[in-house]
């Protein structure tokens, strides 16, 4: 059966001020969009942004993202469309401030900080609650409402207008990054190389 698109939302509460830009902080591939090859430092345009491969880091006042490819994604004022590829978010929470990463299968509405979608070339989406709460729905899907600690992953797919979800391993995302995005966004302007 052919998948349908689905819009998957994670929406987060996130302390970035209404138009901050969204920049590159380090990259290990070639992060591109519309034929410019984008560079730490670089604002990342709301276009389509394609990573063939390695990794990128993006910043946002009060949040830090993980790009994984290949991978490509579209960013706006406050969202993102992942198309392919993974993204693991730390975001800092303000009320009132929201912001979401939509997918082709799936809805999640985040209630926490720290937070994994992954999407794979087939449109099957993983979302993994790391640190929080947060909701996830689907065309022909009930709530499933995710709480955890310490990451509680789902794969979710979308066939005939339906989405369903079940646990799944975590993959995609380590402590480790996670780590790192907090220490990024607890010293913003300190650099690390992302090839450790």
């Amino acid at each position: 059966m052919k998948s349908l698109p689905l819009i998957a939302v994670l929406t987060c509460l996130l302390a970035a001020p209404a138009g901050a830009a969204m920049r590159v902080a380090a990259t290990t591939g070639v992060l591109s969009a519309g034929g410019k090859t984008l560079k730490p430092g670089d604002v990342v345009p709301d276009a389509e942004v394609s990573l063939s491969s390695g990794a990128a880091v993006l910043t946002v006042d009060g949040g830090r993202f993980l790009v994984t490819g290949p991978a490509r994604f579209t960013p706006g004022k406050k969202q993102v469309r992942l198309g392919l590829g993974s993204w693991l978010s730390v975001l800092t929470r303000k009320a009132g401030r929201t912001f979401s990463v939509k997918t082709p299968a799936a809805v999640a509405a985040v209630r926490g900080t720290d937070f994994y979608v992954g999407v794979g070339p087939a449109g099957e989406t993983d979302v993994c609650i790391c640190d929080g709460k947060l909701e996830v729905t689907g065309d022909g899907m009930a709530a499933i409402p995710l709480a955890a600690k310490h990451h509680l992953n789902y794969r979710f797919i979308s066939s005939a207008g339906k989405t369903s979800g079940a646990k799944a391993a975590m993959i995609g995302h380590t402590d480790a990054e996670l780590k790192d995005l907090h220490a990024r966004l607890a010293a913003p302007q300190a650099s690390r190389d992302l090839s450790k």
